[in-house]
């Protein structure tokens, strides 16, 4: 057996245990941002109330986002903590995010509709400004945990397994406790799951370290301070971090396919707790292709992967569009599908917020500046815009078929009420759900393939000039291309 894997472990300068309760926060704070991005739709179809006004208010907090992101990332990169930078902001996020993320699904069922969606749209609002104290100090403490490339990326790569783990746990409790089986009220259920995502993330708040949270001072050299206007100015030169995650929000945004929820899934299958299994069969492969991660990029350019793994997915994506006008869709169909398309899907998931360390370097060896934040900012942005209008593009085109609202608490309800969609509303939102992902996909990969152009070797030597091991002129030699 080789010893290489133990060779790569005395090299790290952080702990186990450190490492581990990084890993188990990414769980935590997975559980709330699941919970809302999956199943606030379906609590929503279930309130009666009218879906084009949840597709405004969607619009309308996404804008206040749009300025409370980089807003964050400003604060973030300029407020100065004695010995910490992330972890105060993330004590501060272990206590916001279970109480915005229950004030959501508590919404009263006793209201009118307009004090119904005011209730909405302030805690949404609030959720959604706590996940950014949450998500930008979680990615950022890669940094200040060690300045070892390798283990950056171990971090990183392992994280978004842990991710993916807190992604299966939450979604195997809330749509069992949801479901037509369980019967619980969203409400409750959300109470329960926020508690246990609340768990995961204690350890970090003892035992977390950050060994490079604040840099060594020249006492000859005055503290560089950057103004947000020349913040603003670097996000406009690392075209690279615009581009990539450009796409990403694109892709996000034109995501319908979870505008219907677990109410779509349900008049599509007839049930909707055969989801537990699809998503357990999505989340098997992650683990092991987390761990063989840092191996697998070791041979294989990141970007390569990326598109590979996202060429295949939308390939199958066309093949399922038209397995519904082919009476193929079924529970075996589903399960099929979830198969095939799970090691490509999980890969890209864990490759794909792995850029942003990309353009971290690119930013810093092009302008100078290291802004740590507002790359970590961009990534939230784009893990948070797609969600929500996402869900308000899905539900406002969903306003416009003829798919019948109903009032429950439950999906068990809506089960028991023998409330029936006609074949052209199953059809239309079917249409819905897919037509608008594919188009998105096509147009960002055809994108991405002909003009992203940074590669991962050259980022490696990226990373060498910015610490001073090489100069300039070294790394422009060594590169594959003039950046």
């Amino acid at each position: 057996m080789s010893a290489k894997p133990l060779a790569q472990k005395q090299k790290f300068t952080t702990t186990f245990t450190e490492r581990g309760s990084f890993w188990f926060y990414g769980i935590g704070m997975l559980f709330y941002y699941q919970i809302v991005g999956s199943y606030l739709n379906t609590f929503l179809l279930l309130r009666g109330v009218d879906l084009g006004k949840v597709a405004l208010i969607f619009l309308g907090i996404k804008i206040w986002d749009a300025v409370n992101d980089p807003l964050f990332a400003f604060i973030f990169d300029r407020v100065k903590f004695k010995k910490e930078k992330c972890l105060p902001w993330l004590r501060i996020a272990a206590f916001l995010m279970p109480l915005a993320s229950i004030a959501v699904f508590n919404m009263p069922g006793s209201w009118s509709e307009t004090g119904k969606l005011i209730w909405f749209a302030v805690t949404y609002m609030l959720w959604d400004a706590a996940y950014t104290v949450c998500d930008v100090p979680f990615f950022s403490m890669t940094t200040t945990m060690t300045a070892n490339m390798d283990e950056r990326n171990t971090l990183f790569s392992v994280a978004r397994v842990f991710h993916g783990a807190g992604t299966l746990i939450c979604s195997t409790i809330m749509t069992w406790l949801v479901g037509e089986k369980g019967g619980m009220s969203f409400g409750l259920a959300s109470v329960i799951v926020c508690a246990i995502g609340f768990l995961f993330t204690i350890p970090l708040m003892f035992l977390g370290k950050e060994r490079y949270a604040i840099p060594p001072k020249d006492p000859n050299e005055a503290e560089q301070k950057f103004t947000l206007r020349e913040m603003l100015s670097y996000l406009k030169q690392n075209k690279y971090l615009t581009m990539m995650y450009g796409c990403q929000i694109l892709c996000g945004i034109c995501a319908t396919g979870g505008a219907a929820g677990m109410v779509g899934t349900y008049y599509l299958y007839g049930q909707t707790t055969f989801g537990i299994i699809t998503t357990w069969l999505n989340m098997i492969p992650g683990p092991v292709l987390g761990m063989l991660l840092p191996l697998i990029l070791k041979k294989i350019d990141r970007f390569k992967l990326y598109m590979a793994c996202n060429i295949f997915t939308l390939c199958w994506s066309i093949i399922n569009f038209s397995a519904y006008f082919l009476g193929w869709l079924s529970v075996p169909w589903a399960i099929f599908g979830s198969i095939i398309t799970a090691v490509p899907t999980t890969l890209s998931g864990l490759v794909a917020y792995m850029f942003t360390l990309d353009a971290l370097e690119y930013g810093k060896y092009k302008t100078g500046i290291d802004a740590t934040g507002i790359n970590f900012a961009v990534q939230t942005f784009s893990a948070k815009i797609p969600g929500a209008f996402s869900t308000a593009l899905g539900t406002f085109l969903l306003s416009l078929t003829s798919f019948v609202l109903v009032e429950a608490d439950s999906i068990a309800d809506l089960a028991s009420s023998g409330i029936v969609q006609t074949e052209q509303a199953i059809t239309e939102m079917w249409l819905v759900t897919q037509i608008p992902g594919l188009v998105a996909a096509l147009i960002s990969y055809t994108l991405l393939l002909c003009f992203y152009k940074l590669r991962s070797k050259d980022v490696a030597v990226m990373a060498k000039c910015n610490a001073g091991e090489i100069t300039r002129e070294e790394a422009e030699a060594q590169m594959s291309r003039k950046y």
